[in-house]
């Protein structure tokens, strides 16, 4: 497969930058795992103590204090564990994760001493205090989508049913879970924009392209060790549609990327006047493009997730069919 997979193909023209916080951070994540997330079975603690989480959060958010980092770390983890667990179960099963997450993050109801929900209430302090109500309701608005991407996932996933092209485009988007990131790319700036910004034209598509593009970037590395094994991922759906080789569909599915990244660079110089928060957008962006590469940086540096026996999803499969 290495022949196929080209690691260095994918490039940015802009560099990433370290969060000096990254490994206080990563010590405090396996301190998680050893105490929040003990419930989880040995091996998957074991590959999440490999998958490098709090470095995953210094290399997105370079800029972000000890405070924020620690907020987006506690979201990575619960984030991580609930899509692992539930990617393949079924709709129902989701919904009710979904209920229940919302109610506690949305309005601090927490009506579950369930595991996987333990460490909501506190997220949901962390993310006020580096948010606000207001910004907080649009990050769980993105959590909503989420639930919804990974219920009609599963309806591709679980029989191994490719779906349309613009199908997979629009659920990849949901599933990906990368608009809760994009939204804290924003918080980290200190300053919540007014609704009148975030849903500028531009904005709105700069948004999405970031959320493309770090789709496109996993979907890259992870192509083959998802080969024969699922469906919803860009390189596997331009094989499988055209009817090309891997090979062929690994550098289709670059030039898809490296088209949303010179398209992200254009309407980077084309932001909309915003007045008094000018500033603000201008650090957002800045941060969305931060996103991008440290997400590459990461995936090729200070993860063991998309190397072969890194992804703890055979090992919950296995569990599953043993219960």
């Amino acid at each position: 497969m290495k022949e196929i997979l080209n690691a260095n193909a994918l490039q940015y023209s802009f560099t990433h930058r370290l969060n000096p916080n990254a490994e206080a951070m990563e010590a405090l994540l396996r301190t998680w795992i050893e105490t929040d997330y003990n419930w989880l079975p040995d091996k998957m603690k074991f590959k999440y103590g490999k998958t490098g989480m709090g470095h995953c959060g210094g290399c997105i958010f370079p800029h972000a204090s000890m405070a924020q980092l620690t907020a987006v770390c506690r979201f990575f983890i619960w984030a991580f564990t609930v899509d692992d667990i539930h990617e393949r179960s079924e709709p129902s099963e989701i919904e009710r994760i979904r209920k229940i997450a919302m109610e506690a993050l949305r309005y601090g109801n927490f009506i579950s001493g369930e595991d996987i929900f333990a460490s909501l209430p506190q997220m949901r302090e962390e993310l006020l205090a580096i948010g606000s109500p207001l910004w907080l309701d649009r990050f769980c608005d993105s959590i909503d989508m989420y639930f919804d991407g990974l219920k009609q996932e599963v309806g591709y996933r679980v029989p191994k049913i490719f779906p349309e092209f613009k199908t997979f485009v629009d659920i990849r988007m949901k599933a990906v879970n990368v608009y809760p990131m994009i939204h804290l790319a924003e918080a980290i700036t200190g300053t919540v924009l007014p609704e009148i910004v975030v849903k500028h034209p531009v904005i709105d598509r700069i948004e999405q392209l970031t959320c493309r593009i770090l789709a496109w970037s996993n979907d890259y590395f992870s192509a083959h060790l998802e080969k024969d094994k699922d469906v919803l991922n860009l390189v596997l759906m331009i094989e499988h549609e055209s009817g090309c080789s891997l090979s062929e569909a690994y550098v289709r599915a670059l030039a898809i990327h490296d088209a949303d990244v010179d398209e992200f660079l254009q309407l980077k110089q084309q932001l909309p006047e915003a007045g008094m928060f000018n500033e603000a957008l201008w650090q957002y962006v800045e941060n969305l493009q931060l996103m991008i590469s440290g997400y590459l940086h990461w995936t090729l540096q200070l993860t063991e997730r998309y190397k072969k026996g890194g992804h703890p999803s055979e090992d919950l499969a296995k569990l599953k069919e043993a219960v």
